[in-house]
């Protein structure tokens, strides 16, 4: 990959009933401990709205600060927590194109 930014996005998974408690977790793993790791830039949560998916798409300085992230065990533990509640399918991903108004 380029030095150029990352996106990490997580597309979850998940039964309706539990979307909020999923969506809770990951905003308090964000504010708890992703955004205070080196290389964090920001983080998007999407919520679908049949209650089936949230979506959560993290920007990254490297590909490198992701991996180390994920090492971390405080991290792992809300990864876990996650995958408890939800099927998760993570992917790294860098920006090829982006088009505006």
């Amino acid at each position: 990959m380029s030095g150029s930014e990352v996106t990490f996005i997580n597309v979850i998974d998940v039964d309706p009933s539990k979307q909020a408690e999923v969506i809770k977790l990951l905003q308090e793993g964000t504010e708890s401990v992703i955004s205070k790791r080196p290389g964090f830039v920001s983080v998007t949560l999407l919520a679908s709205k049949d209650g089936s998916r949230v979506v959560n798409i993290a920007k990254w300085k490297s590909a490198a600060d992701i991996q180390a992230t994920q090492g971390d065990p405080a991290a792992a533990e809300f990864a876990k927590r996650t995958a408890a509640l939800a099927k998760a399918s993570p992917g790294i991903f860098e920006v090829v194109g982006e088009y505006s108004a």
